[in-house]
């Protein structure tokens, strides 16, 4: 929110300099975020936290500051305005507990007092705010806004047929708003209406017909009290957000509506002559009632660690307008101000006292030492396999868990996706059910910028609808332009590379029996991909991606990607490590000719089950088709170590598991050995 100094010090007796005040607002959790110079003033840009609706407002700003620093502070006064005219409209309230308070005002034959009177404080303030200048009155109310906190709405009456009515929108209503945006409102939808349609969207925007135009010659200005839930997040629904939006989501002061529309017509005849109704209000018996929170000065000491004595407690809060109701004992009753929506609880009342003696002034008091059992968090873990990931040469990226659904279609993974209700914008209004989405803006986002060879990995949650569940997931990117290699390196960047540094990382973290098996993930090439399990569970799958999916994403050549649930690895990884035998082990090399349809995992766990005493690794070192191999056949080679703590083995030892081997072998796969 961005407010001129002078409309801030103006209502202060001893003007404080700029950087004084704003660094005391800061400390009252008022955060400043940048000054800048307009028109030999100064223009202060407030960010404001979602709980303090009270200080979007001159008077909610100066209100905290003079609570701090013990002084008052002057507001202009007004006098009390009185008409004899009736207001000819009747008011019907009957969205009950959304709106239990409305006042509106007609206003006709409107004539200048003095020429060009309208005052140069509502244009700059208006300016300064960034809020587009339309019409006098409407400059007015929306001035009485930037000063109060309540918003207003000045409607041209003679487009208004009939009464007003507060409503829910009904089935199929559509509104044309200010700015011409043309929404098609739901039943939770607030609405202000005539006897025919819908005349505003309540709390967020007038309706363009209903708007004042120069030609307006009858007007009718509305304030209300809105519940902060039924104006959350309507507006965020449709794109966009208001002035008055903001307001009425964090809640306006539902004691303001009748005094600011008074305050606004007192501004309205000091500037023009002209026919002004009575204010009429209409309440309901879900009007909200003062809150009253009680506390003792003892609880507030003990979670503050000071020793304040109880007037003084009474005299801090009674400077944010926050009153002694009543004394019972040591217990105090306060009165909540009907400004502050953000006070419910005794704890409130606490950081407020903190709040207005310092948080730097608080006393300091030395922790004790707690004894604790050492756990590996799941962060500790996640961090381990970044530190893994980076000494293989990857670049580790962070992206957003909301994605544009249109790349979750792209890829044909938007099956059980959640969608949020109120996104930021449309861009990012769904949750990933993959980190794959992310990773490929990513990799678009560096091949729009020259980069050809790109490495990367994420750690990040991803979500879905089937069971609603979200799990933590371990993905990585590779791709490689062969255009742009290295001439100093062979080293190809493709499946067999990105599938050797899984089985370094599932070696790294003690995942047992570890199998590739053909995939079912339809994102994957049928021929150049694998799915992952550790014995049955399965983990994840790796391989290079479809290219039916190449075309959708822009992305000429394909790449490489694999992603491991985390949630189905151990954390403790730390298992007991043995030491090296003594005794030295003995190696032999067998050469076998088997179909080709025979998998390498097959064979592996043949010559597992055959040899289970002393066998310790087995590794692969040739595969050969053609001269010499029978057609659908394949020669595959392979080096057994075996070995043993206890002694050296012997040659008949080691003959008799190479027999049970070739035994086996040629029992189960029908393999010759060469």
């Amino acid at each position: 929110m961005k407010v001129l100094y002078s409309s801030l010090v103006e209502k202060i007796k001893t003007k404080p300099k700029i950087d004084g005040f704003c660094d005391d607002l800061t400390m009252l959790g008022i955060e400043v975020d940048d000054i800048q110079s307009f028109k030999g003033d100064k223009v202060i840009n407030f960010d404001l936290t979602p709980n303090r609706g009270d200080c979007f407002s001159v008077k909610g700003l100066i209100r905290d500051y003079c609570a701090l620093k013990n002084i008052t502070f002057s507001l202009k006064k007004t006098h009390n305005f009185k008409s004899t005219k009736v207001f000819a409209k009747k008011i019907k309230l009957s969205a009950k507990e959304a709106c239990s308070a409305y006042s509106a005002i007609s206003i006709s034959n409107l004539s200048p007092k003095k020429t060009n009177n309208f005052p140069k404080k509502i244009k700059n303030s208006l300016k300064a705010a960034g809020i587009q200048s339309i019409h006098p009155l409407v400059d007015i109310v929306n001035f009485i806004m930037l000063e109060t906190g309540q918003p207003m709405h000045v409607f041209d009456e003679d487009k208004i047929k009939g009464d007003l009515e507060v409503r829910l929108a009904k089935k199929n209503e559509t509104l044309q708003i200010l700015g011409d945006n043309d929404l098609e409102l739901k039943d939770d939808c607030l609405v202000i209406a005539d006897s025919k349609e819908p005349i505003a969207f309540a709390g967020i925007s007038g309706g363009n017909y209903h708007s004042v135009k120069k030609s307006s010659k009858n007007f009718l200005i509305e304030s209300a009290y809105f519940d902060p839930s039924a104006i959350k997040g309507k507006a965020r629904r449709y794109g966009f957000q208001t002035d008055a939006s903001q307001r009425f989501e964090r809640g306006v002061d539902y004691n303001l509506h009748e005094k600011a529309l008074a305050e606004a017509v007192n501004l309205i005849e000091e500037i023009y002559n002209g026919d002004f109704s009575k204010i009429e209000t209409k309440k309901n018996s879900f009007f909200p009632k003062q809150k009253i929170i009680k506390i003792s000065s003892e609880d507030i000491n003990k979670k503050l660690g000071t020793s304040l004595k109880e007037n003084l407690i009474i005299s801090i809060l009674k400077r944010l307008e926050i009153s002694l109701l009543e004394k019972n004992n040591s217990l105090l009753s306060f009165k909540i101000p009907s400004h502050r929506f953000d006070l419910s609880i005794k704890e409130d009342l606490v950081e407020e006292v903190a709040r207005i003696i310092g948080y730097d002034q608080l006393p300091e008091s030395k922790s004790l030492t707690v004894n604790q059992n050492y756990e590996v968090s799941e962060y500790q873990f996640t961090d381990s396999i970044k530190l893994f990931m980076k000494n293989k040469g990857f670049n580790e990226v962070i992206n957003y868990s909301f994605l544009d659904p249109k790349i979750l279609e792209n890829l044909s993974i938007s099956k059980n996706s959640i969608s949020l209700k109120n996104p930021l914008n449309k861009t990012i209004g769904t949750l990933r059910t993959s980190l794959l989405p992310s990773l490929v803006s990513n990799l678009e986002y560096n091949l729009k910028r020259g980069e050809n060879f790109l490495k990367i990995f994420e750690i990040g949650k991803s979500f879905s609808l089937d069971n609603p569940q979200e799990t933590l997931n371990f993905s990585g990117l590779l791709f490689d332009d062969e255009k742009f290699k290295n001439w100093n390196t062979n080293q190809k960047f493709d499946f067999f590379y990105l599938k050797g540094i899984l089985e370094d990382f599932f070696s790294e973290y003690r995942v047992d029996k570890v199998s590739w098996k053909k995939t079912k993930n339809n994102l994957l090439h049928p021929y150049a991909s694998a799915d992952i399990f550790a014995g049955k569970n399965f983990i994840g799958s790796i391989g290079s991606i479809n290219p039916i999916f190449l075309k959708n994403l822009d992305i000429k050549k394909p790449f490489y990607y694999f992603e491991i649930f985390l949630s189905a690895i151990s954390s403790n990884h730390l298992t007991r490590l043995k030491a090296s035998s003594v005794y030295p082990s003995s190696q032999r090399d067998f050469s076998f000719e088997v179909d080709n349809s025979i998998t390498f995992e097959e064979i592996q766990n043949c010559v597992k089950h055959s040899s289970k005493a002393f066998l310790q690794d087995m590794k692969i070192f040739d595969l050969y088709e053609g001269a010499n191999i029978k057609k659908g056949k394949k020669s595959i080679a392979f080096r057994l170590s075996w070995g043993s703590n206890k002694k050296t083995l012997s040659d008949a030892e080691i003959n008799k598991e190479a027999d049970l081997i070739v035994s086996d072998m040629k029992k189960k796969l029908n393999a010759v050995l060469r």
